[in-house]
């Protein structure tokens, strides 16, 4: 009897179990028939159906002339096993495409590779650190991790200008992922164009006359600021960023720390600028009236203080000197002499006063991230840099452009402007429309007339730019030979000129790093370029490897 008992709960909890099983079938059937149908019919319906940006076209970058300098292009592939299988390159076109969706790269392009690249900038990622700084910005509020945007150069201080804002598209695809019809779209805005007032060809002509020295030649125009080419030698293709698959390049670009040449020394450098200084201390000691046209400081050749001694050049060269100079002879023939006693008059915050007025403690306002400013010495900054009190000795220095004064070429070319414009100083722009922003110093004619005749007699016979002598345009220029500093013995070369003299169109400051005298080595490029500007054939400038020389009187 207990055998089929036991026989009979078995079979019942069997039937039990079945009947259970089939009760949960039912009811999680009815669940995803009924109660998620909208559920489910939403999932296969969104697996179908793909949202897909529609990138703004970003905007070209023009020359003052119209010449193109960056533009974008397209490079449109598919995926064949992981690889990308390229289809076309070309200009957007809104990715409207039949049959099979392409996906897209885009690519810049940039005319005049490494002529321009310091100006232009590049391309890059935005990495996942900078993306909280990147969305603070108004135009910005699209922007992800990877998107791309300017690094350095117009590129980057226009970026938001240039971007444009994306658009996006509803795309259906079938169960292989394949492109089946477009459900919707909402076009993108392109970005905004950008005219510059740089001129692609002399940019590239100056370029190419530096052959790769470390140099920087800046070339405006002194009535309105607008510079007209701003070259950094050595320079990068900016092309790679957009081209190049193999990194390894790009890698040694960037690691290169002998030749830095992503570094745009005419914003991003700062040297002694030597004797092309003495023009602001002239204008000092005329404008507080310590001298004037008349006044005559004797060239002893050396000046000893205790044990230091400060002598002229012709002195050191030749042991010769120029007897009685005043002030139009001192920047003629960049007399050491005559600067050191007009330091002396006009004082350390004399000096640094009439520096701070031609804007060499100040940034330029050129349309560059990152600008440095000059640094100009006073007893102030000594001490608290160098924990020494101010000498004599620092103020002579200070008055050739030594010591611990260093400025940008940028602000050096700006120094020469308000010299050739009457006076005025500009905010340097590369924009071709942007409105002139000047301020009026307030120097007398007759103070910059005098400045300006030394200056000429620089470029004429017995001055110290000799390969500037057979110009047929009358040329005012000042070269400079400033002492790095650092133990090597290197000089900073240096000329600043503008040309036509009484009404100048065009200034042009070169600084060759490391170069030597100034006569020798920054001159020559000058007259390179202004015997082309002017179109002046029959003028001979001195080509490199020709030999040294210097003309003493």
């Amino acid at each position: 009897m207990g055998v089929g008992r036991s026989k009979d709960w078995q079979y019942w909890l069997m039937i039990f179990v079945i009947l259970a099983s089939f009760l949960l079938l039912i009811t999680a059937s009815m669940d995803l028939m009924v109660v998620k149908s909208d559920y489910y019919k939403n999932l296969a319906r969104d697996n179908k159906v793909r949202e897909l940006r529609v990138p703004a076209g970003r905007a070209e970058i023009y020359d003052r002339k119209g010449r193109v300098i960056a533009k974008s292009i397209y490079a449109y592939f598919h995926l064949v096993e992981g690889s990308k299988v390229f289809d076309k390159i070309g200009g957007f076109d809104g990715l409207r495409f039949e049959g099979k969706d392409l996906a897209y790269e885009l690519k810049r392009k940039y005319s005049y590779g490494e002529s321009l690249s310091t100006v232009s900038g590049y391309l890059g990622e935005l990495r996942a650190d900078e993306l909280k700084d990147w969305k603070q910005r108004n135009c910005h509020k699209g922007i992800s991790n990877k998107s791309l945007v300017g690094r350095g150069g117009v590129e980057e201080y226009f970026d938001c200008q240039l971007r444009g804002i994306d658009g996006k598209r509803l795309v259906e695809v079938d169960a292989k992922g394949d492109y089946v019809r477009e459900l919707g779209r909402v076009d993108p805005q392109r970005g905004e164009d950008v005219h510059l007032s740089l001129d692609a060809y002399w940019q590239k002509k100056i370029y190419g006359l530096l052959k790769g020295r470390k140099a920087v030649v800046v070339m405006s125009q002194p009535k309105d600021g607008k510079i007209i080419a701003l070259v950094s030698s050595p320079a990068f293709d900016p092309n790679l960023f957009s081209f190049e698959k193999d990194n390894k390049k790009i890698k040694e670009l960037l690691n290169d720390k002998e030749n830095l040449p992503m570094l745009n020394r005419v914003v991003l450098a700062r040297y002694q600028p030597g004797s092309v200084f003495k023009m602001v201390v002239a204008t000092a000691g005329l404008e507080m009236g310590k001298i004037n046209g008349n006044s005559l400081i004797e060239d002893t050749g050396v000046i000893r203080i205790g044990d230091y001694s400060y002598s002229n050049w012709l002195w050191n060269k030749r042991g010769q000197t120029d007897g009685q100079v005043d002030v139009v002879k001192a920047i003629k023939r960049s007399n050491d002499i005559f600067f050191y006693r007009l330091g002396e008059r006009v004082g350390v915050d004399g000096i640094k006063s009439w520096a701070k007025k031609f804007g060499l403690e100040d940034k330029t306002g050129v349309e560059l991230k990152g600008e440095l400013k000059g640094i100009v010495p006073d007893e102030k900054w000594k001490l608290e840099q160098e924990g020494e009190k101010w000498y004599l000795g620092n103020t002579f220095h200070l008055a050739i452009g030594q010591g611990g004064l260093s400025v940008t070429p940028l602000e050096i070319n700006r120094m020469t402007n308000v010299i050739a414009s009457g006076g005025k100083k500009c905010q340097m722009t590369l924009l071709k429309d942007k409105k002139k922003d000047c301020q009026d110093l307030g120097i007398k004619k007759e103070n910059l007339d005098l400045v300006v005749k030394g200056m000429k007699g620089a470029c004429h016979k017995g001055g110290t730019a000799w390969p500037l002598f057979n110009f047929k345009t009358e040329l005012a220029c000042k070269t400079g030979t400033a002492q790095v500093g650092d133990g090597s013995g290197d000089s900073q070369a240096w000329l600043t000129a503008f040309a036509p003299a009484d009404d100048p169109e065009i200034s042009i400051t070169v600084l060759v790093e490391r170069g030597g005298e100034g006569s020798d080595e920054a001159a020559p490029i000058a007259g390179d370029i202004l015997k082309d500007w002017f179109d002046e054939p029959e003028t001979k400038v001195p080509r490199y490897g020709e030999g040294k020389k210097v003309v003493y009187e």
